[in-house]
């Protein structure tokens, strides 16, 4: 019988992929650092509170009015 020998040589394509996972990862850093520096979601609200409590006064308090009288109509002498 012969013998037979068999070599595998490595694949070149295992290279490849680290690569691309490599700029992958650059890019994803890129837009992570543009949200956060370069304000992609940069939003800006003023709001503005006027109190103006100068010249407000409680009203002063009055008499209750007078109850009306039972017997109807009014009543001559």
């Amino acid at each position: 019988m012969a013998d037979v020998q068999i070599t595998q040589t490595p694949s070149s394509g295992s290279g490849g992929s680290g690569a691309v996972w490599a700029i992958l990862v650059i890019i994803l850093l890129a837009i992570i650092a543009w949200f956060v520096f370069g304000g992609g979601m940069h939003k800006t609200s003023t709001t503005k509170v006027d109190i103006n409590t100068g010249g407000a006064s409680a009203p002063a308090a009055s008499a209750p009015a007078p109850a009306a009288p039972s017997g109807g109509g009014t009543k001559t002498p």
